[in-house]
């Protein structure tokens, strides 16, 4: 099976996410998690650029909302997804399979909000009229 990130991805965080999808078909939830975090890591510094480089990932995630990058409900699940994850970063926590799809859907859906629609909506007020 290939898998794919979402379309207008970072390279990086596409490359992670690939990764994520592929360590959740071979059964590592825990490596699977994990790489969901750095995916969400890499693009929260994306966005905000420079001004975010010292930020710990929970404070990026509250920039993106303050900034209106990001929804009210997508923050709330960014910080429950945080929360999971350093679980598996430090300790011996085990994640299921159900817990690994999960992170795996909202890191997904946060890529395709941060960059995937955006870019869709560019290239519409771009597109000459008919």
């Amino acid at each position: 099976i290939s898998h794919a990130a979402p379309q207008d991805c970072p390279e990086r965080a596409a490359k992670f996410f690939v990764e994520a999808k592929d360590n959740l078909q071979r059964g590592n939830y825990e490596t699977s998690v994990m790489l969901c975090r750095k995916v969400i890591d890499i693009a929260t510094r994306e966005i905000l650029g420079e001004e975010s480089k010292k930020e710990q990932l929970s404070q990026r995630i509250s920039m993106l909302h303050g900034k209106g990058k990001i929804t009210e409900q997508m923050k709330d699940w960014a910080h429950i997804v945080r929360i999971d994850s350093s679980g598996a970063v430090h300790s011996d926590e085990e994640f299921t399979k159900i817990e690994a799809e999960e992170m795996i859907g909202f890191t997904e859906v946060f890529l395709i909000y941060s960059f995937t629609l955006p870019e869709m909506v560019k290239a519409k007020q771009n597109k000459p009229e008919e």
